[in-house]
């Protein structure tokens, strides 16, 4: 028997995965029998498809992937404007990663909602509820109608996809792997730099510090050691500095940025910014605003 419409505890169970994987409760049932039509069916019965839908969401999907990866990647240089902390070829690379149809198809197969989609005869017979082009049309759908549902509310839109594609974990993943291909680590961050300098890539790191004696200490306690170091390759110059709890985890610390700053590598231990200073606590190198070092 042909199915057209969505039963009503087909409903219920698709409301609740999309409300559970997005954050968002679709409440109108018209609106998700229509995410889940395809054309093929559409055309059959003289409906409306999840086309429209699709397009809606491919679009705000796009807009919230690549805001997330600017808000990780990217940052404002008070000398040089807006710049990402990896080269824009490999933003793109990034994003194509987040929202290819692949991607989006082993979601909706992770959800386990693919079985409700509503098919045309031609579409049953060719088993295209199968392809992973349709799962990521109906993904897109989702997203769609949530844009649709809640009125174009950003937060709750910039929540649904990034909830969805679970983009700070993926992105992490990524940024973590694009480090390791360079074999930059914190830890061995102040041999990588020597060695790049060895190789004349850089000049060679000289750096400076200052002890608790002149820093004095954090509100925990712990002593303010603060280092700054300064290179320049062939275009730019480039200087850093960092307060840390030890002398030797603010060098490294230092050499580390520096090398993200060189080779145009994201900051795999925190957030990225165009600030010259920053801190190192608890494992997170974070910008200091204060700009103290």
């Amino acid at each position: 028997m042909e199915r057209i419409k969505l039963s009503a505890n087909e409903k219920t169970i698709i409301k609740g995965v999309i409300r559970e994987k997005t954050g968002y409760l679709i409440g109108s049932s018209l609106l998700l029998n229509q995410i889940f039509t395809r054309s093929s069916l559409a055309a059959e019965l003289g409906e409306t498809s999840n086309e429209v839908l699709e397009f809606i969401g491919d679009q705000v999907l796009n807009l919230y992937v690549t805001k997330r990866i600017a808000d990780r990647c990217g940052a404002i240089s008070p000398t040089k404007g807006y710049a990402f902390c990896i080269r824009e070829n490999r933003f793109t690379q990034i994003k194509q990663q987040l929202v290819n149809n692949q991607t989006l198809a082993r979601i909706i197969d992770d959800w386990g909602i693919a079985q409700y989609l509503l098919l045309g005869k031609s579409d049953v017979h060719n088993h295209v509820g199968d392809e992973p082009k349709v799962k990521a049309d109906l993904l897109e759908a989702i997203i769609g109608g949530i844009a649709v549902s809640c009125n174009w509310d950003a937060a709750v839109l910039e929540q649904a996809v990034s909830q969805a594609l679970n983009i700070n974990t993926a992105l992490d993943t990524m940024i973590q792997a694009e480090c390791e291909k360079h074999d930059i680590t914190l830890d061995n961050a102040v041999t990588r730099l020597k060695e790049l300098a060895e190789k004349g890539h850089c000049s060679m790191p000289r750096y400076s510090f200052s002890a608790p004696e002149y820093l004095g200490y954090d509100e925990e306690g712990n002593p303010r050691w603060g280092c700054s170091c300064a290179i320049t390759d062939d275009k730019t110059g480039y200087q850093r500095g960092v307060l840390a709890a030890s002398k030797k985890d603010a060098k490294k610390a230092v050499a580390y940025l520096l090398l993200c700053a060189l080779l145009e590598l994201p900051n795999q231990y925190g957030p990225n910014h165009h600030t010259p200073c920053w801190v190192y606590r608890n494992g997170v190198l974070s910008p200091d605003l204060k700009e103290r070092v």
